[in-house]
């Protein structure tokens, strides 16, 4: 069954250029320039259920506005989006109870309420049944690991506390599509962590299906198992993370650590050379070549290790940005 449903989805904005000055003021009254920009252009993509899906791309590329439509907040200008059997726009009741959004750039908390306090709130406003509510917050605040912390006000946690409060609160009427915007954005490396590690445990459950945007690489390696690149509003690529490392012009790392002195001649040709130095060297070669040029690595010098990787998945996704 597909969770969501994009077909051909198009947003634009609009808005009044203004000249420079109070000339450009004045002329603005009488004469108006208008402007509009295509933010997303014609995007389609389906996801079933279950899945957990990294939405990526530079900014300004149209992630978080499409999320934004996904979950109701805007209304597409043209295309058709179905998450879940509803219109999103329509903002139904049902729907509503359906999924939730949350944002790394802005707390949904209230600044002055203790989390449990919060969480009570929540459970009024999704009308969440007793036994259901403490099933689902016994659960989440242990995944979290937010127990010490549940009665202190908000104002008073750090924001990677903050942020685990609010997925905990988010998460608590049990929403079958999870939005995730940035949702590591501005957290150190041990809450972003902790972050990644909670979503990634609602996904190993297969019962949440999952979008998730971020400019955090580890984000999108830890958590998800497939991704869709969009780049100027357009979808640019769409497959595993596996067929992403298995892309045409993605070469294979290869680190060479030798056991005594060597001579750089003839290395060129076997591959690209991105960094080098007294004992180590890092070629890039192309994933058809691996095995002959280690061969030839192991018949000209001597080698006291050789690992071969995958190169950084940035680096991959800064290709496909820059081959569209």
């Amino acid at each position: 069954m597909k969770a969501i449903s994009v077909q051909n989805l198009i947003k634009k904005y609009w808005f009044y250029e203004k000249e420079e000055g109070l000339a450009g003021s004045i002329k603005s009254l009488f004469q108006k320039n208008k402007t509009v920009v295509d933010a997303v252009r014609g995007i389609s993509f389906d996801v079933e259920c279950g899945e957990v899906v990294g939405f990526i791309g530079p900014n300004g590329a149209g992630k978080t506005t499409t999320l934004k439509m996904l979950s109701g907040i805007l209304h597409p200008t043209e295309g058709q989006v179905d998450v879940m059997g509803y219109v999103p726009f329509r903002r139904e009741k049902a729907f509503l109870k359906t999924i939730t959004l949350i944002s790394g750039q802005k707390s949904q908390l209230f600044w002055d309420l203790p989390a449990h306090e919060y969480f009570t709130f929540c459970k009024v406003m999704y009308e969440i049944p007793d036994n259901v509510y403490r099933e689902n917050l016994k659960t989440l605040v242990e995944l979290a690991e937010i127990g010490d912390i549940l009665k202190v006000p908000q104002r008073k946690l750090s924001f990677g506390q903050r942020k685990r409060c609010e997925l905990a609160a988010a998460l608590l009427h049990d929403p079958k599509v999870i939005f995730l915007d940035e949702p590591t954005n501005a957290l150190d490396i041990v809450n972003a962590r902790k972050v990644r590690e909670f979503i990634r445990e609602k996904g190993k459950e297969g019962r949440y299906t999952i979008i998730l945007t971020s400019h955090n690489v580890s984000d999108i390696e830890q958590v998800c198992e497939r991704i869709i690149v969009i780049n100027f509003g357009k979808v640019v690529f769409d497959r595993s993370i596996g067929d992403l490392y298995r892309m045409d012009d993605i070469g294979k790392h290869i680190k060479v650590i030798f056991n005594g002195p060597w001579k750089k001649e003839g290395i060129e040709k076997i591959g690209k050379v991105m960094s080098i130095d007294e004992q180590e060297l890092l070629l890039e070669v192309d994933p058809a070549n691996v095995a002959s040029a280690v061969s030839y690595m192991f018949a000209n010098f001597s080698i006291g290790d050789i690992v071969i990787n995958d190169p950084p998945l940035e680096k991959i996704i800064e290709t496909i940005f820059l081959s569209k």
